[in-house]
């Protein structure tokens, strides 16, 4: 049932309606411009103080991020590089859940398509999200070791960073992409790209110590490097004066921390501490971690990877030959 708020038009009262009910992820499906021009009315008793209170809340945000945008959309503006673009509010925080959800549960088509929406906002929170969604898309369709196609993922979260350079979450995800962008050019640009990566994952620690899975790449960091074939470490001597300093004592320390400040919630962390050990003659402490990997369960593709990795792992090193 429609109700009517006095001096609302009909059309604006339905949005309103609509806005009172609406959960997160059909927020996404409004467009903003057309939804403003509807809302002025409800704006215009927003200001008077008279809009009904359960507007104030989700309702509240919606009404005011989407006709503020829709207001800039309509200003003539100059062409402006990225680092000179003016930075721009993110969606309410209602939004940034709903699209983590759609990547948590491996949603990426509908998530691309609700980024979409976004492509115009020059903030790190959605910018980072949009690097997230296009890496993890490359990856549906095998792509990443293309380096035309990583090459625009590798430009968003550039914008991320220049839109806000203490988002520890857009450095986590430049050190993943950096990674496989260089990585897609050859093995010396990968090798060049080290201490890029290495920069991004350490500032992404300093700027949020409880993020578990940057503490898990940064001891992969160490361990992959510790783990260069003689020919990689040769190559790498022809343009490196030597290699960056790393260690299996710094990385286990890593791998550990991540396990205490997230228990059990990602596999391959426990795997990795698992091989860490045996690289440090711990073989019974090695062998518990690689049980505790087993037990875990395969929801995710890398999940599945991690326990394939984890049963050859095991039959290697703990299972007697006769």
């Amino acid at each position: 049932m429609l109700t009517r708020y006095s001096g609302c038009s009909k059309r604006a009262c339905t949005l309103i309606s609509a806005y009172r009910t609406i959960g997160k992820a059909e927020y996404g499906l409004w467009n903003r411009t057309e939804a403003s021009r509807e809302l002025s009315s409800a704006e215009h008793f927003h200001n008077r103080k008279q809009c009904p209170k359960k507007l104030l809340g989700l309702s509240g945000l919606l009404v005011g991020f989407i006709a503020a945008r829709a207001k800039e959309s309509e200003e003539p503006t100059e062409e402006a590089t990225p680092e000179s673009r003016p930075l721009d509010p993110p969606p309410p925080q209602q939004v940034l859940d709903y699209l983590d959800n759609l990547y948590d549960t491996q949603q990426y088509l509908e998530l691309r398509k609700s980024l979409e929406r976004y492509e115009e906002l020059n903030n790190a929170e959605v910018l980072w999200r949009r690097a997230r969604a296009e890496w993890e898309w490359l990856g549906l369709q095998e792509k990443r070791h293309k380096t035309a196609d990583m090459q625009p993922v590798a430009e968003i979260i550039d914008q991320a960073l220049a839109a806000d350079e203490t988002n520890s979450s857009a450095h986590r995800w430049k050190a993943i992409i950096s990674n496989a962008y260089s990585s897609s050019i050859g093995m010396k640009q990968q090798i060049l790209n080290l201490d890029t990566m290495k920069y991004h994952l350490e500032r992404a620690i300093e700027l949020n110590p409880a993020d578990a899975t940057v503490l898990t790449l940064m001891g992969s960091w160490h361990t992959e490097l510790l783990e260069l074939s003689w020919y990689q470490r040769k190559f790498a001597a022809t343009f490196l004066a030597e290699l960056p300093e790393c260690s299996y004592e710094e990385a286990l320390g890593l791998f550990l921390r991540a396990e205490e400040l997230a228990p059990k919630s990602w596999n391959r962390n426990l795997l990795l501490i698992g091989k860490t050990y045996l690289q440090l003659g711990d073989k019974w402490k090695a062998k518990h971690y690689i049980e505790l990997t087993l037990d875990q369960p395969a929801v995710t593709d890398d999940d599945k990877s991690v326990l394939e990795d984890a049963e050859k792992f095991y039959r290697k090193h703990f299972v007697l030959t006769l």
